[in-house]
């Protein structure tokens, strides 16, 4: 009896301070972001900041094939740019995809059949570089914004197992640009909204608008999110809204709930769940992050 008191009070005190910790995390606002999964904030990072994701997704739409369930992996570093307070890097590099889709192609001799589509890179995602500079700042304006600029490339194709050993992105060039935000409101809210574009110059078997659509196209990238830090706990519900789509003959909308552990202020572990809401684009699926700061 005495050693369960002794193991029931130790872990009340250890509750304690972690909960007490959740404090100081709020007092490094500007040091230390609390980041949702897919939005960015406008306000730039004051240290170099890692990102490594894992995704699981079901039923999304590539230009000769759909039902694409299966997972993969990437990983992102935004570097703050030495002696600027409002401008830094973003490298990001789709490490892994693996799944399978049904052949929709008229073309192949296998259509209608399952394929498996795997390889070292993404699917809509390239790997990039991104500069991003913060225009205005909330200490004089009451919210950050930005605006961002980059460029990437497909360096790795995805095989497939088709008939004709067809390949997914052996060619890909694309531009990506568009405007950041962040706020607070109150003590306990922040709220972050991205609104921008990929442009792709060349692509390959990836127009989401399906088959016959052209290999130079732009799908809009919009996402708003809002974090909620209602207890002194580092632990923050978040919940986000992401648009990819064209407007037209592809729009995907997709409801991301999630929550964030904020184990210290160097590593936070998140995880979210996405529910597609429209007919195009993922249907449902899981995100898994970790971020570290150096």
């Amino acid at each position: 009896m005495k050693l369960k008191c002794t193991g029931v009070f130790f872990a009340s005190i250890g509750f304690i301070g972690l909960c007490e910790g959740g404090n100081a995390f709020a007092q490094l606002e500007g040091e230390y972001q609390i980041q949702p999964i897919f939005t960015r904030y406008a306000e730039t990072v004051k240290k170099i900041t890692f990102n490594a994701t894992a995704r699981t997704f079901s039923d999304v739409q590539l230009q000769e094939a759909d039902r694409f369930d299966g997972w993969g992996m990437d990983a992102d570093l935004t570097i703050p740019i030495p002696f600027t307070k409002r401008c830094q890097v973003r490298v990001m590099w789709p490490f892994y995809t693996d799944g399978e889709a049904r052949l929709i192609d008229p073309r192949h001799r296998d259509t209608g059949q399952r394929i498996d589509v795997h390889g070292y890179g993404g699917t809509f995602d390239f790997p990039n570089v991104q500069l991003e500079w913060q225009f205005l700042s909330e200490t004089k304006n009451g919210f950050n914004a930005s605006v961002y600029g980059g460029i990437g490339e497909a360096f790795r194709v995805l095989d497939t197992s088709t008939l004709s050993h067809d390949k997914y992105n052996h060619a890909g060039d694309y531009a990506l640009f568009g405007f950041r935000g962040d706020w607070h409101y109150g003590e306990e809210w922040r709220f972050v909204a991205n609104a921008g574009a990929r442009y792709y110059f060349k692509s390959d078997d990836l127009n989401p608008a399906g088959t016959g659509s052209d290999d130079v196209f732009c799908l809009s990238d919009i996402s708003v999110a809002a974090i909620y830090h209602p207890w002194a706990c580092p632990v923050y519900p978040v919940a986000e809204l992401v648009y990819n789509g064209n407007f037209s003959d592809y729009n995907s909308v997709l409801f991301v709930p999630e929550v964030i552990w904020a184990a210290c202020r160097n590593f936070e572990l998140k995880a979210g769940m996405t529910v597609g809401l429209t007919g195009d684009g993922e249907s449902i699926g899981t995100r898994f992050q970790a971020t570290v700061r150096f």
